[in-house]
């Protein structure tokens, strides 16, 4: 299997910004020296979740500190960003890494939206700006010095560029990218087109249905076994993870955890049949349908099995190897949620993982571009 770590945790106010972002970097480290394939950062703004707000500088500043693994993005709201801005910086984290990373973007948060005069947009607009965005990308990564002045005009703005991108990526032809998203359409549309799929939470049985829709719309798009292959290593989906050396310790510790900042979800269709159980109990009781994408209600033990795996090594094990089977064996995992009042219990939980889950599935990591995948000038 394939891990990667998600810097994500919640804080309550800006007194816990350093003590979390101090912790996030140790933990990077740590997931780099442990065999983890990629650190992967995200972007937040004006809430308390992801305290670096701006994952492009948080990974530039992990770029020289992690030799091993890549750095990505889950994600960046591209409809927020202006494309060739974008451009830059993904080329620069590209040669900073030696060409391991990876650019996760998405359509955006509609809740952020409202800052940059964009809350009124309807989904269809959002997913056209982002299309409108990508393209110009993909234009400004194919365009050389002395090829025709590159125009471009998108719904948010409009311009000539001329000259060259720079820095130029290290990859060849442009830094990897991914596609955020949980949306079955836009995943068939990716596959269809060969691009890579990020993915949120979701449960094992709509985990395969996704896994198995993203390889068939490959398959229909006509690409090669190996970039299909390629394409699936990548497929991360989204959990928090928590280990204790027995399961009920690790629910007791989760008991204390889910009640932090940033955890359980607003969306929450509360059961006044199950008020005063503890989470394990809820977890293990029928969680009801699974809503169709997150930030639609759902019940606490279906937001529960979307989101989280806790317990001893032998249950994480055993629930990661359910998402292996079902066709998404890379795990971007967050170790770090809810309250920060003890980092130890994060250290314990990651140093357990790493010691007696990871070993019980075996671990694999992407290599680095070989040598026809970089510039040559």
């Amino acid at each position: 299997m394939h891990f990667s770590l998600f810097l994500g945790p919640g804080v309550r106010g800006p007194h816990e910004d350093r003590p979390a972002i101090d912790l996030m970097i140790e933990q990077a480290v740590a997931a780099d020296a442990a065999g983890f394939t990629a650190v992967y950062v995200g972007e937040q703004h004006f809430n308390n979740y992801e305290p670096y707000a701006d994952g492009l500088t948080m990974a530039a500043f992990l770029a020289g500190r992690l030799p091993n693994a890549y750095l990505g993005t889950s994600v960046v709201p591209l409809v927020l960003h202006h494309p060739l801005f974008l451009v830059e910086r993904a080329n620069l984290l590209d040669q900073l890494t030696g060409g391991r990373f990876i650019l996760g973007m998405s359509g955006g948060r509609p809740r952020e939206g409202k800052t940059w005069h964009k809350h009124d947009l309807t989904p269809e607009q959002r997913s056209r700006l982002f299309d409108q965005k990508l393209d110009v990308m993909l234009r400004a990564w194919a365009h050389r010095a002395g090829d025709q002045p590159l125009e471009f005009t998108t719904d948010d703005e409009y311009g000539v560029m001329e000259g060259r991108m720079m820095p130029a990526s290290y990859r060849r032809p442009h830094p990897l990218f991914a596609i955020g998203t949980n949306t079955p359409a836009k995943i068939a549309e990716a596959g269809r087109k060969g691009q890579k799929v990020h993915l949120g939470p979701f449960d094992p049985a709509g985990a395969g249905r996704i896994a198995a829709l993203y390889r068939d719309s490959m398959v229909e798009g006509g690409h090669p076994a190996e970039l299909i292959e390629d394409n699936l290593r990548w497929l991360i989906h989204t959990k928090i993870i928590l280990v204790g050396e027995t399961d009920d310790e690790a629910w007791d510790v989760a008991e204390r955890l889910f009640t932090g900042p940033m955890v359980m979800a607003p969306w929450i269709r509360r059961d006044p049949g199950q008020d005063g159980w503890s989470l394990r109990k809820i977890y293990r009781a029928d969680p009801g349908p699974f809503a169709p994408a997150m930030g639609v209600p759902e019940s606490q033990g279906a937001f529960l099995h979307r989101t989280a795996i806790v317990g001893s090594p032998e249950t994480v094990a055993a629930e990661l190897a359910g998402y292996r089977d079902a066709g998404l064996p890379h795990v971007h995992a967050r170790f770090i949620f809810g309250t920060l009042d003890d980092p130890e219990v994060f250290r314990r939980s990651f140093r357990l993982f790493t010691d007696e889950v990871m070993p019980r599935l075996g671990v694999e990591t992407i290599p680095g571009p070989a040598g026809d995948q970089v510039q040559i000038f």
